[in-house]
């Protein structure tokens, strides 16, 4: 555990309710997680298609080579599926107060959201940058930067075990 001795604080939330508001407030962490991690893997895609446009490699552009059109479109695709889902969260997320269906799916799809997206950028972020070769990961490019941070979601505002420990108690709590 942390300590904070003689850190300066302010209450938030109501007395006796701090469980409850840190959920809460985990809740639109971990929403912040999958769409963070969302952008990452387009930020990762957008780099691999660039660069795969403008470099050549056995006479072509490397983006009229089929393996890696095959590539980039698993990247791409996948990509957009995390987009997707994160953005559906969102939407959730916002009609929560008002309507008790997407209230419901957004507790049940946080967790969810959360896991897969933080956990498919790391693989998703090292195969973009595969695309580039060694060049992607010189620190002076920014797919370096990419990778190394691509990690940092799965473990933040719980590891992965924590996410399903979560859904199954949402499921028993609220099926």
């Amino acid at each position: 555990e942390i300590e904070y001795d003689r850190t300066w604080a302010e209450r938030v939330g109501e007395p006796g309710r701090g469980v409850a508001t840190i959920i809460e407030m985990v809740g639109h962490t971990r929403l912040d997680v999958a769409v963070g991690a969302a952008g990452a893997m387009r930020e990762a895609v957008r780099f691999a298609v660039h660069h795969a446009r403008h470099r050549e490699a056995f006479g072509k552009r490397l983006i009229d080579q089929p393996l890696m059109q095959n590539v980039l479109a698993d990247l791409a695709i996948e990509t957009e599926a995390a987009v997707a889902l994160s953005f559906r969260l969102a939407r959730a997320f916002d009609r929560a107060e008002v309507d008790a269906q997407e209230a419901a799916f957004a507790r049940g799809a946080m967790s969810i959201a959360k896991y897969w997206i933080a956990k498919r950028v790391v693989g998703l972020t090292c195969e973009a940058l595969e695309c580039h070769g060694g060049n992607g990961y010189d620190e002076g490019w920014p797919m370096a930067r990419l990778y190394r941070e691509a990690p940092l979601g799965s473990i933040w505002e719980g590891s992965g075990n924590v996410q399903c420990l979560d859904v199954l108690r949402v499921m028993q709590k609220q099926p």
